[in-house]
């Protein structure tokens, strides 16, 4: 139980840099979020799926978003999540759609998560907590269209670009997985 105080309250910490966090929002954030621990390899979410979603904090760990391509006929890595990111599928959630992806932990990992019914319920009592969920979106969409530029760099450009913005996720994630996110044979 001190463990999960211990990261609810780093999460806080954090999210008191956005926004207001009461007493009472305190309380039901304590009561609502669940600590789990993952080994590497294992999934959180799969694509279809319409009764698992959550959202996720991930506080220790490295994941990745993956979809089936039905172009190419199998799956792909769309977007790495590193130590601090919300692992969150908007249009799941606002949408009421099927989980649109996977998420498949890269790393031995420690994720706070509180599921969607509970979210929306928090959501209501908590207005001021959409517009974290939005900010959370728009960063989403942004790391898509960076990805996807960088995709287009040369294998080696593609290579430092991963290293700058995940530091030394090649000590932590298989150097094929991380071949199969950048898309290098």
């Amino acid at each position: 139980m001190q463990e999960k105080l211990k990261y609810i309250q780093n999460a806080i910490d954090k999210l008191s840099e956005l926004t207001e966090v009461s007493d009472e929002l305190y309380k039901r954030l304590t009561q609502e979020i669940r600590l789990v621990k993952q080994p590497k390899m294992s999934f959180l979410e799969v694509e279809g799926d319409d009764c698992q979603a959550s959202l996720w904090y991930l506080v220790q760990g490295v994941a990745c978003s993956i979809q089936y391509d039905a172009y190419l006929k199998k799956e792909q890595a769309i977007l790495l999540w590193k130590k601090g990111d919300i692992l969150f599928q908007p249009e799941s959630f606002f949408e009421k759609k099927v989980l649109q992806e996977s998420i498949c932990l890269w790393d031995d990992s420690i994720l706070l998560g509180i599921s969607y019914l509970r979210l929306k319920q928090l959501l209501d009592d908590f207005p001021l907590l959409s517009s974290i969920l939005i900010r959370s979106y728009s960063l989403r969409i942004r790391r898509f269209a960076t990805h996807g530029i960088a995709l287009s760099y040369p294998a080696i450009e593609r290579v430092a670009y991963l290293l700058r913005s995940y530091p030394g996720i090649h000590n932590k994630v298989k150097q094929e997985l991380l071949a199969q996110y950048l898309h290098i044979d």
